[in-house]
């Protein structure tokens, strides 16, 4: 087993960085490995899910809090970078890629990524963020470029989480339950989605 995870532990370095442990008994632990840090301190990379492509590589998903934005240079936020690995154990060494669509969107803060083979030869890769009702797809195994922006009934709601529809995989179920700051009105919702 592979865990990936936000590490802000005590660190001169960094005051959050993404590293992940392996388990063959989930009793004992490897070392910490780290999987994606940036040299400034005060950069937040964060929220990391990981989906297996059909071509043998690895689509890694994550906020890069203070990373560079732009559709909102100047201001710190969270856009959604990704990285492409073989080795699900050394997404270090992969070169990061912002996710901006066809339309110039770049999604915002919580991501979370699923891969179904539905939607064409590849199949198609489906990111949902925290900061919007939409999901982001790729039909072409994460290639830069190719990524498009799908409208949703699902409201913006903080770390939705996608499932594939394992006996119809043209079908994404998006859930969530609220955004932040927290409320006292939150409500969960659900809906699904099919891959176009």
């Amino acid at each position: 087993m592979i865990y990936y995870y936000a590490d802000q532990r005590a660190n001169e370095t960094h005051g959050q960085k993404l590293s992940h442990q392996t388990s063959t008994d989930l009793r004992t632990w490897s070392p910490p490995v780290d999987d994606v840090t940036y040299p400034t301190y005060t950069d937040r990379p964060g929220m990391p899910t990981v989906a297996a492509l059909p071509d043998g590589r690895f689509i890694y998903v994550y906020e890069y809090g203070g990373g560079p934005n732009p559709e909102r240079p100047g201001t710190y936020t969270f856009p959604v970078y990704y990285r492409l690995s073989t080795d699900p154990e050394d997404f270090f060494s992969a070169p990061h890629h912002l996710l901006q669509s066809s339309d110039g969107a770049v999604p915002d803060g919580s991501p979370y990524v699923v891969w179904t083979p539905a939607g064409g030869p590849n199949g198609t890769v489906v990111v949902s963020s925290g900061c919007c009702s939409e999901v982001w797809i790729n039909k072409a195994l994460g290639a830069e470029g190719a990524w498009e922006t799908v409208e949703t009934p699902e409201p913006a709601s903080y770390t939705r989480s996608l499932l594939v529809f394992r006996e119809d995989p043209e079908y994404v179920l998006i859930s969530g339950a609220g955004k932040l700051p927290p409320s006292t009105t939150n409500k969960v919702s659900v809906s699904v989605i099919k891959i176009p």
